[in-house]
């Protein structure tokens, strides 16, 4: 869910013109087309948008550049502001509504932030200021920040002659200067890209009750490639074209609005730091939430017309798909006690990058195969304004083939790992959560069929709604604030009764999710804390992200109060049975996946858990491979051979692989002596073939896993093998002596000398 995933961004200062007519970059302003008669009437309100004509030479060539990402708007505009509403606050938001190359998949249905700006005239030019409170450093440090800066338009006589138009100020948001920054979106090492734009045209200007909103449509050029590119039909790899929709709100806070402070143990999202004033640089945080108080008008979901395009496919017209997503998004109300969130079906006239509305936002791709939250705030104080989900169909997709066994016919979308991500006035686009189906089905599908269903099991058709239910239930609960909670399926126990989890904010296997269409346990304790209706902070069992890169219970998908036993451990088992007796060698390289999926966590626990988790996981991860083998009777030819390999990969997995193929958990185990001891004995034992099965790749491995070891008693193994070794070469066939040879030889370079 995008969060996302969709993984903490790092941001650049870019800035965002309020680009109101065509425009090319930063470059001059195009000639003006004779004046346009303007009506006579009394002009009136904070904003006035003034039509400007655009020459049809002009428009072609901008709309061809643009490769017909738009539709033609037919005009530009200048746009009033009354001068003594310059000094006011206002919110500025962008939104990324449209993205290509990528669409959803990179940056599109996501916000990128809000900021508190007022304006300056002065010179011919109106200033936009960033105002926000967060900045202040002390009681005489309080600095003004420029953002942006608009030449003001003098010479628009039809505009000049209507009555009251002394007291507005004209600007051409054109010439200001028009740039975008683009994010590199990594995790570990940050990337900074520079992003240009060449054209930007404005169109959908709307007035709404408390200022104006548009969008603003633009293609540009970064200075890094996007590998991806053609995979979206993008032949220019550097190129990037969108559609923004911005919004300029009058600044204000809800009444009653009261911020709830950070707990110890951050169960929420938080607020934008502030700096606090004469503290010498501190800064505080806040939860962010809305302003939800008993008696509040509901706030409204409007729930996209392509979820009636999804429900049109015959597969799933038995299935109510609009009354499984409107009890996600209002099933939160009973944890409040009140209403709270009101569901509605939009129209054709809806458009979900409106600032003044809560959009879900269903697309019917079959391939779009994550979800995610996004949400917009007050900086000044972590009061939530608006929000939005995006939820893709293969979801139901899942669902639909899942529950009726045919989980191998799932449409596979494989989303990019690392792609550049847009900033907008030091505002980058953050994914609060980054909910992927593949990933479910990857660690569920070894284990299927190891836990027992409910004695009354549900229909296919009341399992497909819940589990879509248990979707918009936990992105829902994103954007009122919740973080993930990881430690919600602490409380199976695998059987046929009791609760699968106390949060739908678990990432929860698809048998498990069925049972999760209304908030948990944990879900009602954190809902009204944070919201005021309840002074005790959650006692359910909680983890969220942060804790899943140090605890290995902390899993994101597992199952049951036991995962290491009762999930991972009988899934990785599956998986090494059908790796060490499928017949054909190709069918056993492309299964290698399978040991990805199910040997990673299981060695989590050998690489972070207590020392005797340690063990208990090295040994049953390593129960049927380890020296000396033992083959089952009836086992296969080749059973030896690939029980050999799979050891290797289990080794080399724990010391010797890349980080990237670890998985979240990825340093090397600790030197606990328990843990060591057995890790010893087997390589010790592959390396001198003890059992007479173990291959050359096998045994060279071991040499490099105890020349990192750096211990004596990786030491003392090394200089006895190579002794062993030497003794055992006039034995030998001419073909094991020269591979003996060749492994000597090896120890001799790991030994000279051993430790580094």
């Amino acid at each position: 869910m995008r969060g996302r995933k969709r993984f903490p961004r790092c941001s650049w200062v870019g800035v965002l013109s309020l680009a109101l007519m065509w425009g090319t970059g930063c470059g001059e302003a195009p000639p003006d087309t004779p004046d346009v008669a303007l009506p006579d009437e009394v002009l009136e309100g904070a904003f006035v948008a003034v039509p400007r004509e655009v020459g049809a030479a002009e428009r072609q060539q901008v709309e061809q550049k643009l490769r017909g990402v738009v539709e033609d708007s037919g005009r530009g505009f200048y746009l009033a502001i009354r001068r003594d509403q310059l000094a006011s606050k206002w919110f500025l938001s962008a939104y990324i509504q449209q993205y290509h190359p990528g669409g959803a998949a990179y940056f599109a249905a996501s916000s990128l932030g809000t900021r508190v700006v007022s304006f300056k005239e002065q010179n011919g030019k109106l200033f936009v200021l960033d105002v926000d409170d967060r900045k202040v450093l002390s009681d005489i440090f309080d600095p003004q920040v420029l953002v942006e800066a608009y030449p003001i338009v003098e010479d628009h006589a039809p505009f000049h002659r209507r009555r009251g138009a002394e007291q507005y100020v004209l600007i051409d948001p054109a010439a200001g200067l028009n740039r975008f920054g683009v994010m590199g979106d990594l995790n570990a090492v940050l990337m900074r890209a520079q992003f240009q734009v060449e054209l930007s045209l404005a169109q959908k200007l709307r007035p709404i009750a408390d200022g104006v909103t548009f969008e603003q449509v633009f293609t540009g050029y970064s200075n890094l490639p996007d590998e991806m590119s053609q995979l979206y039909l993008e032949e220019n790899p550097f190129r990037t074209s969108g559609t923004l929709s911005i919004a300029l709100r009058r600044y204000q806070e809800s009444p009653g609005y009261v911020p709830t402070p950070s707990p110890a143990r951050e169960h929420y999202f938080l607020s934008e730091p502030k700096l606090i004033p004469n503290s010498g640089g501190a800064t505080e945080r806040v939860a962010a939430k809305w302003a939800i108080q008993p008696g509040m008008t509901p706030i409204r979901w409007r729930i996209t017309p392509s979820l009636l395009t999804v429900q049109a496919d015959p597969r799933f017209q038995d299935y109510d798909l609009v009354g499984a997503v409107k009890r996600g998004i209002e099933g939160w109300n009973a944890a409040f006690g009140f209403p709270v969130l009101q569901a509605v079906m939009g129209d054709s006239s809806s458009d979900f990058g409106r600032d003044d509305e809560n959009h879900l936002i269903v697309d019917p791709d079959r391939a779009a195969s994550f979800a995610f939250a996004d949400w917009r705030t007050n900086p000044n104080t972590g009061e939530i304004r608006g929000a939005s989900i995006y939820l893709g169909s293969n979801w139901l997709e899942v669902a639909h083939q899942t529950f009726s066994g045919d989980v191998g016919a799932l449409v596979a979308f494989e989303r990019p790992a690392s792609s550049l991500r847009m900033s907008w006035a030091g505002m980058g686009g953050e994914t609060r959560c980054d909910f992927h189906a593949e990933a479910l089905l990857e660690q569920g599908a070894e284990a299927e069929g190891l836990f027992v269903e409910p004695g009354s099991p549900l229909t296919k058709k009341q399992k497909v709604e819940a589990y879509l239910t248990y979707l918009v239930l936990h992105e829902v609960g994103h954007t009122l604030g919740l973080r993930h909670n990881f430690a919600g399926s602490r409380v199976y126990d695998g059987g046929a009764t009791g609760a699968r989890s106390s949060s739908v904010m678990e990432y929860l296997d698809p048998r498990d999710a069925v049972y999760g269409d209304t908030p948990g346990a944990y879900d009602v304790q954190a809902v009204r804390y944070l919201y005021g209706l309840s002074p005790d902070l959650p006692t359910q069992p909680y983890c969220t992200d942060v804790d899943a890169r140090v605890e290995p219970y902390c899993n994101r998908y597992d199952r049951t109060d036991e995962p290491l036993t009762k999930f991972y451990v009988p899934a990785m088992n599956v998986a090494m049975n059908t790796l060490l007796n499928v017949s054909h060698p190709l069918l056993y390289a492309s299964l290698a996946g399978r040991f990805n999926a199910t040997a990673n966590p299981v060695l989590q626990f050998v690489r972070a858990g207590s020392p005797a988790v340690q063990t208990q996981a090295y040994q049953l991860a390593m129960q049927q491979v380890r020296p000396p083998l033992v083959i089952p009777p009836g086992a296969p030819a080749h059973y030896a051979s690939r029980a050999d390999d799979l050891a290797r990969r289990l080794l080399a997995r724990l010391y010797l692989d890349p980080a990237a193929q670890r998985g979240p958990f990825s340093a090397n185990p600790p030197d606990a002596p328990a843990l060591t001891s057995l890790v010893l004995a087997d390589v010790q034992g592959i390396l001198l073939n003890s059992d007479g099965v173990r291959g050359y790749a096998a045994r060279r491995a071991m040499v490099d896993i105890l020349k990192l070891h750096q211990t004596l008693a990786a030491y003392s193994i090394l200089m006895s093998a190579r002794d062993s070794l030497t003794a055992a070469l006039p034995t030998l066939s001419a073909d094991e002596r020269l591979q003996t040879t060749d492994l000597i030889a090896r120890i001799t370079a790991a030994l000279s000398p051993y430790y580094r």
